[in-house]
């Protein structure tokens, strides 16, 4: 059986207008050796080829088919590079071959057509796949594990119906003498291993793999329920729960990568990605707070909802890029009560939840709104709500200002302690995210300019991606360095100053994985 070759892609024609993953094994030349596989054969005797399972594992298969060749190098990305035209080149062939397909592989993982994808990302680009290699990381774990993670549900529905069928009198549909052997070897492990999962602590890349799906499907789920509520529905309360948890799970694997992605925003779509940071800085807020599961749980749903009236809000008022007129400013305050008849067309709506709606804007010293309250007048969750409001939009680009950038932001928020925010809450929020928080960007005393991606037990930088060289006055391959590690050849390099990425061209979000 020959070796899969990158080069088989060249000039395929992968722009099908429907998903089917054996016309895509086909395309690759690999279907033989998929379908040949004793897995799929066994399958397929099972359950017949139509079965969703097969395809799920059909597509996994295809990457430990693929695997050799994920975790080659790859040619660096060509912003500049046209399919259309006429390749003459040997490398310009293999540049060719490469795209379509690191492309195809995004349609394995995501179960749609490439056609599907591009329509739903059209700035779709293989620049971060074809970096990831000098980063030292496999491009096979990394699709391994999105494909986990896209068919997760999937695959704990068919191992729930399997189980039943083997616990039925007649035995109905028994697995096959291969199939057992490899539930009898995974049952053995399982018997060794933790019996919840979720909790591992994993690394920044790898948690950021997983965060950025989970960030899509809550991008979505905001998406529907705005549409939801706007057509006069009840929000899906039980849904926006479960999105929560899975932002919980992925914080407590590796908080850093989640605190990290919340800087990932487009002006387009900034209110359902401002109610996603603002959730994730609740999570870590509560935690801090040493608050139990309970408690993190409602101020992650809180902060997911409190926001949701700016979407009733005119579009052209909140894309505008010019400061708000006094009218615009009235009629911006009514998305307290506009998020009000929201939640309160709601069942199993917690009291938490309607608390930080109605004080995320109010202030200590009395100068907030909509009522002026002062002081233990504001219910805790509502001067939570403020802090992480005021964080995430102060640190995040919006259509009308840049990011303050985290540093100053923490400076800011420090000075309205006692005036605009809780002296004693500020203080704990603060200690939670460092003097340097993640997603700051600082200068090294090696000369180059990097962002922070975690912090020590001491809330001090740890690891920060380099990406731009002070000397040569160039963009460098992104490169992590690990400051406090003293195995570590380079631990003389330390953090200079703090500096605004801004003027140098950059910007945190196209960094982070």
């Amino acid at each position: 059986m020959s070796a899969f070759k990158i080069e088989s892609c060249f000039g395929a024609d992968i722009n099908v207008g429907y998903f089917d993953v054996e016309e895509i094994l086909d395309i690759m030349k690999i279907k033989s050796q998929v379908l040949g596989s004793k897995r799929i054969k066994s399958l397929i005797r099972m359950h017949g080829k139509k079965d969703r399972i097969v395809g799920i594992a059909m597509r996994q298969v295809a990457f430990e088919v693929l695997r050799t060749s994920l975790d080659e190098a790859f040619l660096p990305y060509d912003p500049y590079f046209n399919d259309g035209t006429l390749l003459n080149s040997r490398r310009e062939r293999l540049y060719d071959a490469q795209e379509r397909f690191l492309i195809l592989c995004m349609s394995l993982v995501a179960g749609r057509s490439v056609r599907s994808l591009k329509k739903l990302n059209p700035g779709l680009s293989t620049k971060d796949l074809r970096s990831k290699h000098g980063r030292g990381q496999s491009l096979f774990r990394y699709f391994r594990q999105e494909l986990n993670e896209q068919t997760r549900e999937q695959v704990l529905s068919y191992k729930a119906r399997m189980n039943n069928n083997m616990e039925g009198a007649d035995g109905e549909a028994k697995l096959t003498e291969e199939m057992a052997a490899e539930q009898k070897a995974r049952a053995a492990l399982m018997k060794k291993a933790p019996k919840d999962t979720r909790f591992i602590p994993t690394s920044f890349d790898d948690e950021v793999v997983t965060g950025l799906k989970i960030f899509r499907d809550g991008h979505e789920l905001l998406a529907q329920q705005v549409e939801s509520f706007k057509r006069g529905q009840q929000l899906d309360v039980e849904a926006l729960k479960k999105f929560c948890r899975r932002l919980i799970d992925s914080h407590t694997r590796n908080n850093f990568a989640v605190m990290a992605l919340r800087h990932i925003k487009d002006a387009d779509t900034y209110l359902e990605q401002h109610a996603i940071g603002m959730a994730v800085l609740g999570i870590h807020f509560a935690k801090a707070m040493q608050l139990n599961n309970a408690y993190v749980e409602v101020i992650s749903l809180g902060a997911l909802l409190f926001d949701l009236g700016r979407f009733r809000l005119p579009a052209a008022m909140m894309a505008k890029t010019t400061k708000m007129t006094d009218g615009e400013f009235e009629l911006f305050r009514k998305h307290i009560q506009f998020g009000e008849q929201i939640l309160q067309k709601c069942e199993s709506v917690p009291k938490a939840v309607f608390q930080m709606l109605y004080d995320h804007h109010e202030k200590v010293d009395g100068s907030g709104y909509p009522e002026g309250k002062q002081g233990q007048e504001i219910s805790v969750y509502g001067k939570i709500a403020a802090i992480i409001d005021a964080y995430d939009a102060i640190t995040s680009e919006q259509a009308h200002k840049p990011s303050m950038g985290p540093i100053k932001a923490c400076a800011k928020l420090e000075r309205e302690a006692g005036l605009a925010f809780d002296k004693d809450l500020i203080k704990v929020f603060l200690k939670s995210i460092g003097p340097v928080p993640v997603g700051s960007c600082v200068s090294l005393s090696n000369g180059r300019i990097g962002f922070v991606l975690t912090l020590n037990k001491n809330f001090q930088p740890n690891l920060v991606r380099q990406v731009y060289s002070i000397t040569s006055k160039a963009f460098i391959e992104a490169t992590d360095i690990e400051l406090n590690k003293s195995a570590n050849l380079k631990s003389d390099v330390v953090i200079e100053e703090g500096v605004d990425p801004q003027d140098y061209g950059l910007q945190f979000i196209n960094h982070i994985s």
